[in-house]
């Protein structure tokens, strides 16, 4: 029976599930179902593009390895969804993973999330980030089971195009820039191209050393063969150098016997040739490197200038974060957002979002500075719940954040409940004023 990953994860989800996701997002159970529906094809479709080349299917599996996703997570989803600890790690998890596999796509795809499901954009970006390491445990799983590598790990997904086309919504590939087809093509060429590519390598080494004569004119387009060849099954098999060229280093070991005696006469000339080339080599890198600091420059120069066309409001987050920022971060300050609203109970982002996306400008502005969000409540209620929404509200920031492009990696989510009050918690207004979300510089 053939694998269809899209739907063993969807098995793993049940009504407990989204009935706990529904109260941690402060949205509607049926509403979290159809997110969800549509979350785990988007972040599926995703995985499959990045892993459409051997290239991108070893990255994809230093992820996985990294990650631990060996699927052991979803023999516990009751524990992942109920708020504290474990689900705002879920969810910081789930913000690297998504900022890798779609960078600046991402407030797009969640942006038509909630569009196609009516779910709010700020519970949108918070169940995309519950849903991404969900996936990548299915996968990881796999992966375990049969052993895959790079190569085998391309193949495999190039079978699930399908399955992912058929539940996407509408719309939704041509964001992500997924065509089932292709990709399951691809899956099919690498294996055979990897192959090809490693006997042209063996028969033109052989057919070479046997030759045997005009040795400085077959020594070396013999290694150049030689090299291309492994190069193109390392590149399209995403194994280590050393075992892609191993086919034709063979090739070169039968007939190298007959020339061992003649070998030594040019083997001077080869190894000055080897360093200039090598010489040159170090030149390019050199080169390269101050190319991508100058890109990265000219990234940040822009995104200041943008930084300097924004009207922030007097005495909100932005301004006082930019400030400080550009004084020179000294000591140790914490920044309060003044008009950012949440709905009773929930960690749903109510009204206008304006404040957080000029945070996110100015963290584009300053790409080297990682914050800590902080939620806090007041002292009514429970304190272990307000603890957990304050928790939700911090990562609902945190995952705004990322959708508007800022790396995953750079932020991370904490919530304290009532501690710390800012006022007294014996008035409305002093109530109100120790609800909020804060951030600051983590050293």
């Amino acid at each position: 029976m053939a694998i269809n990953l899209l739907e063993m994860l969807s098995s793993q989800m049940g009504g407990s599930q989204y009935s706990q996701i529904g109260k941690f997002l402060g949205a509607d159970e049926g509403i979290v179902k159809s997110a969800m529906g549509a979350a785990l094809p988007s972040i599926l479709g995703s995985v499959i593009s990045n892993g459409s080349s051997s290239t991108g299917a070893a990255g994809l599996i230093n992820m996985l390895n990294k990650g631990n996703f060996d699927g052991s997570m979803l023999d516990n989803l009751g524990g992942l969804f109920g708020g504290g600890n474990a689900t705002s790690s879920l969810m910081n998890s789930g913000s690297s993973i998504l900022s890798s596999l779609m960078g600046n796509k991402l407030g797009s795809v969640v942006d038509m999330i909630g569009s196609a499901t009516g779910m709010k954009k700020s519970a949108s970006s918070s169940l995309m980030s519950m849903a991404a390491p969900l996936v990548m445990s299915m996968l990881g799983r796999y992966v375990k089971n049969k052993s895959l590598d790079a190569s085998g790990l391309s193949s495999f997904l190039g079978t699930q195009g399908k399955h992912v086309a058929a539940a996407l919504p509408a719309g939704m590939g041509n964001i992500l820039g997924f065509d089932a087809g292709n990709i399951g093509n691809m899956g099919a060429k690498v294996g055979s191209a990897a192959t090809a590519a490693a006997g042209a390598g063996r028969a033109a080494v052989a057919e070479t050393a046997n030759a045997g004569s005009g040795i400085l004119s077959k020594i070396l387009p013999l290694a150049l063969i030689a090299l291309l060849a492994g190069g193109a099954y390392w590149l399209l098999s995403g194994k280590s150098a050393t075992g892609a060229l191993s086919d034709a280093t063979s090739g070169i070991t039968e007939g190298a016997t007959n020339l061992a005696d003649k070998a030594g006469d040019v083997a001077g000339s080869a190894a000055s040739v080897v360093k200039d080339g090598a010489g040159a080599a170090g030149d390019l890198v050199g080169k390269a490197g101050e190319m991508a600091s100058g890109a990265l420059d000219a990234t940040t120069k822009a995104a200041r200038e943008a930084l300097g066309s924004i009207k922030f409001a007097a005495g909100s987050a932005g301004a006082e974060f930019s400030a400080f920022l550009a004084s020179g971060a000294e000591g140790d300050k914490s920044f309060r957002f003044k008009n950012l609203n949440f709905a009773v109970g929930s960690a749903d982002i109510s009204g206008e979002t304006l404040e957080v996306d000029n945070l996110a400008s100015v963290l584009k502005a300053y790409p080297d500075v990682k914050i800590q969000v902080a939620g806090y409540t007041d002292n009514t209620g429970n304190a272990a719940k307000n603890v957990t929404l304050s928790e939700a509200r911090a990562a609902s920031v945190m995952s705004h954040l990322v959708a508007q492009g800022i790396d995953a990696g750079r932020i991370s989510a904490k919530g304290f409940g009532d501690a710390n009050p800012a006022a007294s918690n014996d008035t409305a207004e002093g109530r109100a004023e120790n609800r909020r979300i804060e951030i600051s510089v983590v050293k």
